[in-house]
Formats: structure tokens, sequence, C-alpha cells
């Protein structure tokens, strides 16, 4: 691989976030018609495009700029060992092993970091007018892409259901509603950035209707995490604008438009209005509302159980549930969690069972299970239980290291207009961060992690650019 075919790979690599919408649609349908069949077609293609990239990597490295280059290597040689000893152990610790279903947990959990070292190798053989021209229009059509198929699924009424049973909410033809619903979070600021930027330079305000079909899709999904993301990223929308007008205002640009900065701000209301009007009755709204229901009942029948002193006797799973249930003393806890505090419980409690090798190295996807893997659905937590002490350093140590540099970054340049044109950026790069965190199906789901990657290494490139940043050229 030369330099030309590296920066022929740096493209495709960019255009292989369009795939991702219809990588998702074809895995959903598989999954659903063809259940029995392990294999998807998503991990299947993210497998072969996953060694591409190792190539592509190893390839882009020998120019040896930085540390970076003279180190990467080394690094996924650890990654790789990290994943011999974890399923090496793990084949005589584990009361059930599937070597089909541990090797899919780690190619999953070892995704982000492979394909974000990936971009940001894409990036560095790329132009910085390539890259802004490319990466938000790509991310803007591959979203008009998931929304139209959500929508045109709910009229053909062929969606899939977000929850399988109790909640509201629609996946369109998209397996994983929590999935879904953190890759619209992740990139609604992006789209909605390039929906501002194309009628403030260029007056084309229809490419609003992408981000008018995105808050359809959103309101659709019925997760919390992704709703309660849109109102977030809408909140710095409006900062950003704010921003952008104080900005050409002060240096007196003639170019600005003060015309489509208000086509803009009518464009937000209206859609801040249609999100408000629709709360009401949305799978969201509803959501709550049953879980609020749900959490008061067992707060109930829990004050109930320890009241008559039943422990004496043998309890159901239930009792046992409700009694160990310790999110029930905070409601707000309760549905922020959703229950996880409890699957924690259980994993913590295998591992403190578990040998010296699999505390280092992990217990593996799933826990020592018997009957099917269990997760926490956070995911540093789920780190943590899978790949062990030593295992947690090397998969999240990068990713630290990426944060505190980006806050660093942010707030010593908090009064540049890098920081300004890139807020929306850095708004898409934290939503996914902290839904990692709280709510999870983030950094091990290769779908939601590809569009991570990307802004993150988006980031990181610009951040190398900041002395020579123009922000009047990006505007």
């Amino acid at each position: 691989m030369n330099t030309r075919h590296v920066q022929q790979f740096s493209k495709l690599l960019l255009f292989y976030i369009l795939l991702q919408p219809f990588l998702d649609i074809i895995t959903g349908w598989q999954v659903r018609l063809l259940p029995h069949f392990g294999l998807t077609a998503g991990v299947l293609v993210r497998a072969v495009m996953l060694l591409a990239v190792l190539l592509f990597i190893m390839q882009a490295a020998k120019a040896q700029r930085n540390w970076i280059d003279r180190n990467i290597g080394y690094y996924l040689m650890g990654l790789l060992l990290l994943a011999v000893l974890n399923l090496g152990i793990n084949k005589f610790s584990k009361p059930v092993f599937s070597l089909f279903t541990e090797a899919a947990g780690t190619f999953k959990s070892m995704y982000y970091l492979i394909i974000l070292v990936g971009f940001y190798y894409a990036f560095r053989n790329l132009s910085a007018r390539q890259i802004k021209r490319l990466v938000p229009a790509i991310v803007y059509w591959a979203q008009c892409c998931v929304s139209v198929s959500m929508i045109l699924a709910h009229w053909t009424q062929t969606a899939f259901k977000t929850y399988p049973q109790g909640k509201l909410g629609e996946s369109g033809w998209f397996n994983a509603g929590n999935e879904l619903g953190a890759i619209l979070a992740i990139t609604f600021p992006i789209v909605t950035l390039y929906a501002i930027k194309q009628t403030q330079k260029y007056g084309y305000f229809w490419y609003w209707l992408g981000v008018f079909l995105m808050v359809i899709a959103i309101i659709m999904v019925g997760t919390k995490s992704c709703f309660y993301g849109m109102i977030i990223g809408i909140f710095f929308v409006l900062v950003n604008q704010f921003c952008f007008y104080w900005w050409h205002h002060r240096q007196q640009q003639r170019s600005f438009s003060r015309r489509y900065f208000y086509v803009n701000l009518v464009m937000i209301v209206l859609m801040l209005g249609g999100i408000l009007g629709m709360y009401p009755h949305a799978p969201v709204k509803l959501n709550s509302t049953i879980q609020m229901e749900i959490i008061k009942d067992n707060q109930k029948n829990q004050k109930e159980i320890l009241k008559e002193k039943k422990a004496h006797r043998k309890l159901s799973h239930y009792e046992k549930f409700l009694v160990k249930n310790q999110e029930l003393n905070n409601p707000l806890v309760a549905k922020l969690l959703s229950g996880r505090t409890n699957y924690f419980r259980t994993i913590k409690a295998q591992y403190h069972r578990a040998n010296w090798g699999q505390k280092l190295f992990g217990l593996g996807y799933g826990g020592n299970y018997r009957h099917k893997p269990l997760t926490i659905e956070m995911d540093w937590v789920d780190f943590f239980f899978q790949f062990g002490v030593i295992g947690f350093v090397i998969t999240m140590t990068p990713l630290v290291g990426i944060i505190v540099y980006l806050l660093y970054r942010f707030f010593k340049g908090i009064n540049t207009a890098f920081i300004w044109d890139n807020l929306l950026y850095f708004v898409a790069f934290g939503l996914g961060i902290f839904m990692s965190i709280i709510s999870g199906h983030v950094l091990n789901a290769p779908g939601v992690s590809t569009y991570l990657g990307l802004v993150a290494a988006y980031l990181l490139n610009y951040v190398a650019h900041t002395k020579n940043y123009d922000f009047n050229d990006h505007f």
C-alpha cells in the first residue's frame, strides 16, 4: 500500500459511514428472519473492514511523524495478546464457554479502538478542506437514510419494537433500539450544524428537512437517552448560533447574512415548537409514566415485604429482587439506571468468586453465566468485568487520554474561533461518552462506536491545526 493507496483508503473509510445504515437494516431483518443464525451481515462486513483498517494503520504509521506512529504497532500487539489471554483463561474458567460468543464480544468491544485510530490516520492523509466538506455531509446523508427508513417502516407497519414488551417505541428496521438511539443522539448536533451552515453560506434552507426528519425518528425510538440527548443538542445549537452571531458582529463581516441567520433561528424555534407539541404523546413521555408507575409499585411491595419480615421464609425471585434493589430508595436513580445496579451486583459477585487470571484479564463476555450472558449495559463497567484490571487499563487508557486532552484544549481555548466553530462536535463527543457511562450500547456496539470514533478523530485532527484555524473559512 503506497502513499496514493493510503489516501484512497482514507476517503473510502469516510464513505464507509454511508454504509452503516444499510448494514444495520440488513442485520435487523436477518435477526428477525434467521434468529438462530449467529453470524450477521453487520458483524461479517465490519470484521473484514476492521482487518483492512488494521493494514491501513500499519502502512500509514510508517511515516513516523510522532510518538503515536512509533508506538501504535506495540499497542495493537498488546490488544491481540489481551484478546488471546482473555479467551484462553476463560476457556478453562467459565462454567459455560462459547468460542463464537466470546470472540464476537471481544471483537465488538475492541472495535471502537481500531476504528478510532483508523479515522485518525485517515484525517491525517486528507486535506483540511476535504475533511470540512466530507465529514458533516456524509453524517448528514447517513442519518437521512436512517430517518427515512424509520418513517417508511412505520407507514408500512413493518417497524420493529424498541422494547420487547411493556414500553412503547419503534426502531424502524434496526435490530437494537438502544444502539439506534445512541447513534441518533451523537449525530444530531452534527446534522443540525450542517443544515445551519448550508443555510448561512448558500441559503439552502431545505437542508433543515433532514433535521426535522431526524427529530421525528428520535421521538419514534422512545428511549430516554436519545430524546434528552437531542434536547441537550438543541441547547448547544442555540449557544453556537449566538456565538456565531456575536463573532461576525464583532468582526463586522460584510459576508455575514443576517437574513439567513434569522432563517436558522426560525427553523430552530419551529423545531422546538414541534417537539413540545409532540412530547405529551411521544413514546418517551408515555414510557416515563409507565416506568414511574412500576417504580412506585415496586417501592410499595418492597415496604410490605420488609414490614412483614418475610425474610425467614423462602422468598420468590421477584421478592428477592425487591429486597436487594437499592435503586428504589431514590426514584430518580431508579429511573436513570433502570435496574442496572442489580445486574452490577450479580456480575460483581461473580468477579469476587473468580480466579486471579479472570480478575486480571476479565470474565469474558457476559460474565461467568450458566444460562445466558449478562451485561450491565454501562460500557465502562462492562469493560472492567469483561477484560479485568489489566485489560481495562489497556482498552480504556487511550479513550481516557483523549477525553482529558480534549477537555484541556476546550477550556484552554474556550474563547477561540476553533471552539465556537466546533462546539457541536465537542457536544456530540460528550454525549457519546456520557451515554457510554450511563446507558451503554456505545463503546461495545460497532454501529455506534463508528460514529464516536469519527467525531473523536475529527476533533483530534483539528486540535493539531488550531493555530492556523480560519473561522470565516469554515462558515
